[in-house]
């Protein structure tokens, strides 16, 4: 029996403000009384992300990749489970608006967290798979040289190779390996989820070519507001020791944050007929 486990801390007058700590697999052996492994129930697994897990790990063990793999899958959970944090806290703090596009803060020990939001008319299903995708986030995010997908862990769970354009205090471009976390509303009023994050592996270790970069945790909510109109709103985790930068550039901040969030629109919006004629072949 394999028992997958996360550890998470928190302050104690804070509970909602949780962060991952380490995540493990452990697994067990039921003996007999003769010592030999014995064979234990069926397991029914909880609704929603419960039964996920328990089919991605059925699974893994069929292909025989399961150490590596279900290490993504609790990654990807993590991945999820993170952003979704972020996204509960009430302490957000209006920083800007320009022409209808929000920018929040949020300050918590060491670190700096950003929610930038809009509504457009599109459908969040659109939206939804358009954004999930990173190989077509070059086209919005000038930040973004190319994103090259190396793992298609399975239908909702992607790794990446990104190359930025931004260049590091090395005077070198920086480069990333993110797994892109998507995930569809289980309950009515809940959003889309896409949920990105850094993590390692080993057929991409840094390349003394590019300065490796972390992405802590990143990603897309997305609500169906009406009938025509959805919420996009973008989250970022600034790593400590960017506070310092962003509190004295929050207006340039702002200005591209805005910049890159109208281009978001304007894709969504060229790119939004196409997708649906995906979504009517599923």
């Amino acid at each position: 029996m394999e028992v997958g486990v996360c550890v998470e801390a928190y302050r104690q007058e804070m509970e909602v403000s949780r962060r991952h700590i380490n995540s493990a697999f452990m697994t067990f052996v039921v003996l007999d009384q003769e010592g030999q492994p014995s064979t234990i129930p069926m397991v029914k697994p909880e609704a929603g992300d419960g039964e996920r897990r328990y089919r991605e790990a059925s699974k893994e063990k069929i292909t025989g990749e399961c150490s590596v793999l279900n290490r993504t899958v609790y990654l990807s959970y993590n991945n999820v489970s993170a952003l979704k944090t972020l996204v509960a806290k009430t302490n957000w703090v209006l920083a800007t608006e320009i022409d209808k596009v929000r920018m929040y803060t949020l300050e918590e020990d060491k670190y700096l967290s950003f929610r930038i939001e809009m509504s457009l008319c599109i459908d969040a299903t659109q939206a939804f798979f358009l954004l999930s995708d990173l190989r077509e986030r070059h086209e919005w995010d000038r930040h973004y040289a190319s994103a090259e997908l190396v793992q298609q862990v399975d239908a909702d769970d992607m790794i990446y190779h990104v190359l930025s354009q931004t260049v590091s205090q090395d005077n070198k471009p920086q480069d990333f390996v993110i797994l892109a976390s998507r995930r569809k509303p289980c309950d009515e009023g809940d959003p889309y989820v896409v949920a990105f994050r850094s993590v390692t592996l080993p057929t991409h270790p840094p390349n003394p070519e590019y300065t490796r970069g972390e992405t802590m945790c990143s990603g897309f909510c997305i609500w169906q507001e009406t009938a025509e109109v959805t919420k996009v709103s973008y989250y970022n985790q600034a790593a400590p020791g960017y506070l310092a930068y962003v509190t004295t550039n929050i207006a340039g901040l702002s200005s591209d944050f805005y910049v890159t969030f109208k281009a978001c629109e304007r894709f969504l919006q060229k790119n939004k007929d196409e997708i649906t004629v995906g979504l009517q072949n599923l």
